[in-house]
């Protein structure tokens, strides 16, 4: 290591590629080994391949063949038994500035490309984020004018109808005031013809109460004529036989008017006596005729008929 001169130019230039390519390709290392750990592998390998003077190339060491963990061991106990001199410090000093500083820049590049990378995302993001906003916002404006277009239908819906219920709300009124109307009318009709109708059934039954009074009555009247007819008449027959006898008497005289003198005081007395008889015989049916006149008189004013025909 003593006689390393450092990296050559294509050489560095082919690590700064790999760890480009590498960090576009997003490949991370192992979680086990630092960063540190891989770039100084990477520049030990690349110090064994290159191909160096032989006066500058250390001697080769017995490496015996083993397995990976076993030869990266031995390495590190053949670099701790080659320990330089004092005199060969300085070369290992410089080669360990030239590492950091190519750890450095190495950092610094995948610092540059983590950065453009995440400058590129966000630049994505932010586009994709304009273009969702520019999308948000022509529908937004869309739903605007649809929500004005149905905003302005939903008014002029609203119009006719409150013109439509103003026209009913109208024809309601009118037609309620009728129909009031109506049915004040129609109870006061009905109040009528219940009135009359109970009118009707009294004066109904009054006619017809009166009417049987009044039958009543007439063939009472008729009963008495007929009697009082049926009287005059035995009356008249008794004053016919009565002439009729005055007459015999009257012609027998003439006919005896020697014995007219001694007979005359037999048929005086006869006489007399045949009128006092008649005279009892007449004030005996008058009486009995009183009677009876009274007695129809009476009837109807017990049963108080007459008073309701007046």
């Amino acid at each position: 290591m003593s006689g390393w001169a450092g990296f050559s130019d294509e050489e560095l230039r082919r690590i700064h590629q790999k760890d480009a390519g590498a960090a576009i390709r997003g490949r991370k290392p192992p979680a086990s080994r630092t960063r540190q750990q891989l770039q100084r592998e990477q520049a030990l390998q690349l110090a064994g391949s290159c191909s160096l003077p032989p006066a500058q190339q250390l001697n080769k060491l017995p490496v015996k063949e083993e397995s990976e963990p076993a030869a990266r061991s031995g390495a590190a106990a053949v670099g701790q038994e080659a320990q330089p001199k004092p005199a060969d410090m300085q070369p290992e000093e410089e080669e360990a500035l030239e590492v950091k500083e190519l750890e450095k820049q190495e950092v610094e590049l995948r610092e540059k490309t983590r950065l453009e990378q995440l400058q590129q995302e966000q630049k994505q993001i932010e586009e994709r984020n304009k273009r969702n906003k520019a999308l948000l916002t022509k529908t937004i404006a869309e739903k605007s004018k649809q929500t004005q277009a149905e905003a302005v239908k939903l008014k002029r819906i609203q119009r006719e109808l409150q013109a439509l219920d103003d026209m009913v709300s109208n024809d309601i009124g009118i037609l309620r005031g009728r129909i009031e109307q109506a049915s004040w009318d129609y109870s006061s009709a009905r109040k009528r013809y219940e009135k009359a109708e109970a009118e009707y059934v009294t004066a109904k039954l009054d006619l017809h109460k009166k009417t049987e009074v009044k039958e009543q009555l007439t063939e009472h009247l008729c009963a008495i004529i007929q009697q009082n007819e049926l009287r005059k008449a035995h009356k008249l027959e008794e004053l016919m036989q009565q002439l009729q006898a005055t007459e015999e008497q009257q012609e027998e005289r003439r006919s005896w008017p020697d014995t007219q003198e001694h007979t005359r005081d037999q048929d005086s007395v006869e006489s007399q006596d045949g009128a006092a008889q008649s005279a009892k015989g007449c004030r005996v049916p008058e009486e009995e005729e009183g009677g009876v006149d009274q007695e129809v008189t009476t009837e109807p004013l017990e049963n108080g008929d007459v008073g309701n025909l007046r």
